[in-house]
């Protein structure tokens, strides 16, 4: 008679099956993990004389890793730095030679090794922005009273200024907020923004300079591209605008809102539900929640949070779980975690530069 075992054969087929499930569902995890495009960033810093300082950044713990080789030399007087969305280029703005360096990213290090000759920018670059593509970098040239465009190569990040560039304004601009089609631009000297349609890189003048009656400083745009933001040193204050199409800007009702002593600068956080505003007198933070309707601000229940001494910039990750504040009179950047809420909390981490840090970027 015939043995019939296939309950048995059922049985063991089973069992494979699941160990088989099991392993591919964990191997899945594990690749998963490693190769997460967010587990780390990378970060540079600028500041000193000559100094690139460069760190990997945890995104779950926001702790701060120096790259071998760090601080790399750029030119003179370093004060801002950008990378291009592709982690492959970076550049820093030389205030002291009026020279643009360029930098290819090592996509395992992060270490950076600059490629000569530097590029010419006119006199005196304090501040860039590169449109989210990374096609092409905006330069402000405070001595210049200019801004320049230049053009990038995606094979080998090469600088070439596009016809038509510099493009002048009324003086001493102070820094670029790139938002859609629009480069705002923030003139101290004589309290204007100044607001370029772009077009493929090609800047048009769109109306007349808008007045901000107590002054203005960095300025900060919300991530839909509805509101503005510009701190108002000289009065301890930021006054809001709404962005109307064409780009022209309208007073926020209850504008401007007081915010600590002698504010310079400010963000939106990753949502557009928060605005944090760095005042470089008090040494803290502002921070407002944001009327996604109207752009209307309101303090957090904690109107401030504590920086180091005389903050001078603010970065959030572009995961929008951490805040960057550069602190010029402390040679530090004071690390900060984003609340669900979107106010900020202190992480009791500040990354010890021995310089006064100007500006700070972050790789996706």
């Amino acid at each position: 008679m015939n043995r019939i075992d296939f309950p048995r054969r059922t049985q063991f087929s089973l069992h494979g099956l699941r160990q088989i499930t099991c392993a591919a569902a964990i191997l899945s995890a594990m690749l998963s993990a490693c190769s997460s495009p967010h587990a780390t960033h990378l970060a540079y810093i600028v500041g000193g004389q000559r100094s690139v300082f460069a760190y990997r950044i945890n995104n779950r713990s926001g702790a701060a890793a120096a790259i071998l080789g760090s601080p790399f030399l750029a030119g003179i007087s370093p004060s801002s730095v950008v990378v291009n969305p592709s982690r492959q280029f970076a550049y820093v703005a030389n205030q002291g030679e009026s020279t643009i360096s360029s930098f290819q990213v090592d996509s395992s290090t992060g270490a950076l090794t600059e490629v000569l000759p530097r590029a010419a920018a006119g006199t005196s670059p304090v501040a860039m922005a590169m449109d989210s593509g990374g096609n092409f970098l905006y330069v402000a040239n405070q001595a210049a009273n200019s801004i320049s465009v230049f053009s990038l190569s995606s094979s080998t990040g090469a600088l070439s200024e596009v016809s038509g560039s510099p493009y002048g304004v009324g003086s001493s601009p102070s820094g670029l907020t790139l938002s859609g089609n629009f480069l705002f631009v923030p003139v101290p000297n004589f309290s204007l923004i100044y607001i370029f349609a772009v077009n493929s890189g090609a800047l048009t003048l769109a109306g007349s300079p808008v007045s901000v009656a107590d002054g203005v400083s960095t300025l900060a745009v919300d991530p839909a591209g509805k509101f503005l933001y510009a701190p108002n040193p000289s009065t301890d204050t930021v006054t809001a605008f709404a962005i109307q199409s064409g780009g022209t800007l309208s007073a926020v009702a209850g504008s401007p809102f007081g915010t600590g002593t002698a504010p310079v600068a400010a963000a939106v956080d990753a949502t557009g539900s928060a605005l944090y505003v760095v005042n470089s007198g008090s040494s803290n933070i502002s921070q407002f929640k944001i009327d996604s309707t109207t752009g209307v601000l309101s303090a957090f229940t904690a109107a401030t949070q504590t920086a180091g001494t005389n903050p001078g910039f603010i970065t959030i990750d572009p995961d929008g779980k951490f805040v960057f504040v550069g602190n010029t009179g402390a040679g530090s950047v004071t690390e900060l975690s984003v609340n669900s809420d979107g106010s900020l909390a202190t992480t009791g981490t500040a990354i010890s530069l021995g310089v006064p840090p100007r500006s700070m970027a972050l790789t996706q």
